[in-house]
């Protein structure tokens, strides 16, 4: 039998191969197993599952990135997380291409590949098997991502045909139905059509890109700005154009994944530090030795509610010479006195930051990302970020929607402080009943359910009682750390937050989470 073709046309494994990588694979994950408190394990079983054994995310990672250096092979995480014992894991692993050496096909060879997969010819089998959680969860009516929302009022939504407060929005400040925003984006339409002219470099620049980037700008406290059409895409390109080969990029482990792809993407040297921990950032900084090297932070972290401890990050990144990118995505108009961010949250001076990343997608209520920083760095950006350079611009009614919000946040600085009323009337809420808000002290609330049957039983029970709460789950998170991630905005009212409290409590004892 042969493998599916990846692009190119490879030899078929043999017998010997599979075996090989089987014990590969057993030992590496013996190993693992091995270090972990408590474990005395001396074999494993090749057909019981990886969560079973008691390997978590953190060791999923660990040993994807061992056996990549003894197979010279490149795994895909998101395909590797839905590989469920040692024989899947080796039958991926044996299907790959190295990427460290080029394969050769001469002719002398072609005769002696068939095309026929080993799944018999069916080519789709390899997406089914890494389908099966998906496929198994909606059999099961668990299955709670990309709920439809066909009405929008303020905090509430009609998602699935149903009417449901909203409780996991991004619109921290309620921007999303605001009437400036659509008065503004609807004259932007008219004056400059529905889309766009093509990349920003040809024709794609107007009048409103160059004022969104000077308000975004001024209103971080940086000398330029660029405008990308995607927050992923703004971390993608900017990581891996700062920074490359022969240097080295250090971020937080738990970064969101855009900037976890873009230290990826770069090629430089990846180093990751334990999460908000100085201790281990110098440790990581002293291991660049020298190199020409970008530390990159989320300011707030998505799934936790916590900020990153920002005045000791600066600290070690001016006394190691290193460049600090900072992800305001979660922060834009949540810290801060004004909104400004993370920056005026801890009362640093505006260059304390090199690189300011926001998007526009969150508080913003539109779309598209941002980075704000020194005039040589956006100059640099503009001409060789190539999500930049090659992705069709920001549509100018987008771009009007962001400018008409920094307008909102700068006369309304009442919507901040509502924010953080509201967000402590459901932090304290959540406490009281007994909850376990894991380190939460922002809008982004964390509702710990320590099982992932329990995270999704809780879904069932608040959307049924018209609460649209979001459940995550591993490998968004790590296997033990499943929850309800919840987002409180300014536009939520105190009764609003009651009835969520009302829902969360009883939803909470009938799963057995509260006594």
């Amino acid at each position: 039998m042969t493998e599916p073709l990846k692009g190119v046309l490879t030899p078929p494994r043999s017998h010997e191969n599979t075996e090989e990588t089987r014990h590969l694979i057993h030992d590496t994950i013996l190993d693992w197993l091995k270090k972990q408190p408590g474990s005395d394990v001396d074999a494993i079983d090749y057909d019981v599952s990886l969560f079973e054994m008691g390997v978590d995310s953190l060791g999923v990672a660990e040993i994807t990135t061992e056996i990549e250096a003894l197979t010279g092979k490149r795994l895909v995480p998101e395909e590797v997380f839905e590989l469920e014992t040692i024989n899947e894991l080796a039958d991926y692993v044996d299907s790959l291409q190295a990427y460290r050496k080029r394969v050769v096909i001469t002719e002398e060879v072609l005769p002696e590949i068939s095309i026929t997969a080993a799944t018999n010819g069916d080519l789709l089998e390899h997406y089914r098997r890494l389908n099966r959680r998906v496929t198994k969860l909606k059999e099961d009516d668990l299955y709670f991502f990309e709920p439809v929302i066909s009405e929008h009022d303020d905090a509430w939504v009609v998602a699935d045909g149903k009417r449901m407060l909203m409780l996991g929005s991004y619109e921290y400040l309620g921007l999303l139905g605001h009437s400036h925003l659509k008065e503004t984006c609807i004259a932007a339409v008219e004056k400059f059509g529905t889309g766009h002219h093509g990349v920003r470099l040809l024709a794609g620049t107007t009048t409103v890109h160059r004022e969104l980037e000077a308000r975004l700008a001024s209103f971080m406290q940086a000398e330029e700005a660029i405008v990308y059409s995607s927050g992923y895409v703004t971390n993608l390109a900017t990581i891996s154009t700062l920074v490359g080969p022969g240097d080295c990029v250090v971020g937080d482990q738990w970064n969101h994944a855009s900037i976890i792809d873009g230290c990826r993407m770069s090629g430089a040297e990846f180093l990751e530090f334990k999460h908000n921990d100085l201790d281990s950032l110098a440790e990581k900084l002293v291991q660049c030795g020298g190199r020409r090297v970008l530390v990159v932070v989320d300011a707030v972290f998505s799934m936790d509610g916590d900020i990153i401890d920002l005045p000791g990050v600066v600290d070690l990144c001016r006394k190691h010479g290193a460049l600090l990118m900072v992800d305001e995505a979660h922060s834009l108009g949540v810290l801060g006195k004004t909104g400004r961010g993370v920056q005026e949250h801890f009362n640093l001076d505006a260059g304390d930051i090199d690189i300011k990343m926001g998007t526009l997608s969150k508080t913003l209520a539109g779309c598209g990302g941002f980075v704000a920083a020194k005039e040589e760095v956006i100059t640099y950006l503009r001409h060789h970020a190539r999500g930049y350079i090659f992705s069709g611009a920001l549509p100018s009614g987008q771009a009007s929607v962001a400018i008409a919000a920094l307008d909102v946040i700068e006369r309304e600085p009442e919507l901040v402080d509502k924010l953080r009323v509201n967000q402590e009337h459901f932090l304290s809420g959540l406490k009281a009943l007994g909850f376990d808000t894991a380190k939460s002290v922002t809008p982004i609330v964390p509702l710990m359910t320590h099982t992932t049957d329990i995270a999704l039983a809780m879904t069932r029970i608040c959307r049924a009682e018209g609460l649209l709460v979001i459940p995550v789950c591993y490998p968004a998170v790590p296997m033990d750390a499943p929850r309800l991630r919840n987002c409180v905005s300014a536009i939520h009212s105190a009764d609003d937050i009651d009835f969520a409290l009302d829902v969360l409590a009883r939803a909470g004892k009938q799963t057995g989470l509260l006594a």
